[in-house]
């Protein structure tokens, strides 16, 4: 049982402290910067950089240092420096040299993400993997919703530093957690003719690059693996295209209610809660096209439920639509994380992940900037349901061609096949 595996449940515990800390420190570095050395708006917007941005630099390289090293040892190492830039936060002297903290410790940050996701694989067996993943998400889901609450509560009682002592307490306890581990689960096993199995006498550029190439061929050429990445990137673009615009939304259906953009969070929180608890319920999935096309039609279903508002429309359906597309972001986000470790071989997750994280970043960065585009041309509702219209449009055509775009594993046509 997963409950017994005792070098998963500190990895779970690591992942918490981990993604608890980010989410105080995020809510921190909002609040320093917006009220207390009330940075400009340009300033603030480089903020989102900061985190997108080195991982579009380093992921993919990221990626293949996880599958070549000890996957623990890097994310003790990760941890630690993140630890250190993170006490160097409390100290910066001016919003620059905040920024550039940032950005280091978002670049140690892409290193960690794909050694934690390749060493889940090398931890729980093939059964016990939909609920180490889920559980994963469930904590994740929390952090998002409990994180900002209790950061901006620290903030404001003491200081944003606080938030930063915290998170740098977390990633200290982390890697303390890791370090209990044995070694040995932070090595995969090697699968004959791999090219990480060769004999190292090619030169170091040489390897590098004939790993980075494989790890490309090998999503390429998997119709799984690519269907599932380019459904989940759909989702992300949708989500980041209207994300930071829904305070302008809200100005316009409901301007003396700022409190509701706290209120529509949290029910998206929710949401993703409930549907990851949902399907921690299995053993395995199998259906696809129904997880990740259907989690795609519910996130459009919210976008649009947000266009159609209006000022006198009861705001208890805007939170239920949230609530709903909050569902289709836990099927979607757990779903693609179950997909990567479970279709792709072990010695290979870290270069896939990364290629993955790499790709999502470029999206972070794209979308939004798309988004206030849309939003000057079309209008905030208007857009809402445009992006309501695509993705759920997209969403809906990956559960009829799922057959197509997934093929059907076993005859099983079931989003879960097996239940405990």
């Amino acid at each position: 049982m997963l409950k017994r595996n005792r070098s998963f449940a500190k990895m779970f515990v690591a992942y918490g402290l981990s993604a608890f800390g980010d989410y105080l420190d995020f809510m921190a570095v909002t609040i320093l910067l917006g009220f207390a050395w009330k940075a400009d708006a340009m300033t603030i917007a480089l903020v989102p950089l900061t985190f997108a941005v080195p991982g579009i630099l380093f992921g993919q390289a990221a990626g293949i240092l996880a599958d070549r090293w000890n996957k623990r040892n890097l994310m003790i190492a990760a941890d630690l420096i993140r630890a250190f830039l993170t006490a160097l936060l409390i100290f910066a002297p001016n919003e620059w040299t905040l920024l550039g903290l940032l950005t280091l410790r978002s670049s140690i940050r892409t290193f960690h993400y794909p050694a934690q996701q390749a060493m889940t694989r090398n931890v729980v067996g093939p059964d016990q993997l939909l609920q180490a993943v889920s559980l994963n998400g469930s904590v994740f889901q929390l952090s998002k919703i409990l994180g900002p609450l209790l950061g901006a509560s620290i903030a404001a009682a003491f200081s944003p530093s606080g938030c930063m002592a915290i998170n740098a307490v977390c990633y200290i306890l982390s890697a303390l957690l890791l370090v209990w581990i044995p070694p040995k689960h932070g090595i995969s096993d090697r699968s004959v003719g791999s090219i990480d199995a060769q004999p190292t006498e090619m030169t170091a550029p040489s390897r590098f690059g004939d790993v980075w190439k494989e790890g490309w061929r090998m999503l390429l050429r998997s119709r799984l693996l690519l269907a599932s990445v380019g459904f989940c990137l759909v989702g992300l673009f949708g989500i980041q295209l209207i994300d930071a615009q829904i305070a302008v939304l809200l100005r316009e259906i409901a301007p003396d209610r700022p409190e509701l953009i706290g209120w529509l969070v949290t029910a998206i929180g929710a949401g993703g809660l409930a549907g990851v608890a949902w399907l921690h319920r299995y053993r395995e999935l199998r259906a696809y096209g129904w997880l990740l096309g259907g989690g795609l039609a519910l996130i459009g279903l919210m976008f649009a439920a947000a266009g159609l508002q209006r000022p006198d429309s009861p705001i208890g359906l805007l939170l239920l639509a949230c609530f709903v597309g909050g569902v289709g972001t836990g099927f979607t986000s757990t779903g693609m994380t179950y997909i990567l470790q479970k279709e792709t071989p072990p010695e290979s997750i870290g270069r896939v992940s990364g290629i993955f994280d790499s790709l999502n970043s470029v999206v972070f960065i794209v979308a939004p900037l798309t988004g206030g585009v849309l939003i000057g041309w079309l209008g905030a509702p208007n857009t809402f349901l445009a992006a309501g219209w695509m993705v759920g449009g997209i969403g809906l055509s990956g559960i009829f061609l799922r057959r197509l775009l997934w093929g059907v594993k076993k005859g099983v046509e079931s989003m879960a096949a097996d239940q405990p």
